[in-house]
């Protein structure tokens, strides 16, 4: 039965004249290359855990269809039938984000998003490398090709210019916006005082507060880097899909951040 489908499924595809065939070709291309791009975005994220349960149900589907499960094939099959509607809703952040990829324009506005970036790489820089010096506490989360909004509650809107001064006032401690995080997206402060979600990795260094817990859960959660400047020790910590870097000096966040916000913007 399975292999009369895949013959059917082959004929389909392959059968016909050259020209419908090479139409065939790109349309899986097409088909492949948006399904990479999906993937990409969503690895490392909790997406990808949805999307792996999805394949599950899948599989669950096809071994139902192949032995006879008529509830579980009658169950799932109504499931699938809204399958591109639950894809869009579940992963409307990570589409739109492919859907913003193709930006034909920027060949004509390279340099001048060049020389953006790096202004925006100074001014957190330094803001990071002040508030480390006063032992000042601060969270800024950094989007790259997710969208961190999606996974916060509260916060204040913003959308301003990235500036040293406007960051130094946030994090104040007098400031009502002191507390939680800010977010950075598309070269703009988007956020203040956003309420990020607590990770519940068991092997987070048990010394690491609720700033830090807050880095680790939305560094899982959505592609963003995470910078940390611990009230306690005074230091700057980064952090990347769960994964910590302690202690770093003001060269070493120039040099990361030109390397996530310059060169991957050529």
């Amino acid at each position: 039965m399975f292999l009369n489908y895949a013959g059917a499924y082959w004929q389909a595809i392959w059968g016909g004249s050259p020209s419908a065939m090479v139409i065939r070709v790109i349309d899986l291309m097409i088909v492949f290359f948006i399904i990479y791009r999906l993937l990409v975005l969503v690895k490392g994220t909790k997406s990808m855990q949805i999307l792996s349960g999805f394949l599950v149900l899948l599989f669950i589907y096809f071994i139902g269809n192949l032995v006879g499960l008529k509830t579980t094939e009658w169950i799932l099959e109504g499931l699938f039938a809204n399958f591109f509607i639950i894809i869009i809703i579940l992963f409307h952040e990570e589409i739109r984000t492919i859907l913003s990829g193709f930006e034909f324009f920027d060949i004509f506005k390279g340099s001048g998003r060049k020389k953006d970036s790096l202004f925006v790489v100074d001014e957190i820089t330094e803001s990071l490398s002040y508030l480390a010096s006063i032992s000042e506490g601060a969270l800024i989360v950094i989007a790259q090709k997710g969208n961190p909004e999606s996974f916060v509650s509260g916060g204040v809107k913003i959308d301003s210019n990235v500036k040293k001064e406007l960051l130094l006032t946030i994090f104040k401690k007098s400031s009502p916006l002191h507390d939680g995080a800010v977010i950075i997206k598309e070269g703009r402060i988007a956020l203040a005082s956003a309420v990020l979600p607590l990770s519940t990795n068991p092997d987070i260094d048990p010394n690491f507060g609720t700033r830090h817990r807050a880095a680790y859960g939305i560094s899982e959660a959505v592609d963003c880097i995470v910078f940390v400047v611990s009230e306690e020790r005074g230091q700057i910590s980064m952090l990347k899909k769960g994964k910590i870097t302690r202690n770093m000096s003001r060269d070493i966040v120039r040099k990361v951040l030109i390397a996530h916000l310059v060169k991957e913007k050529k």
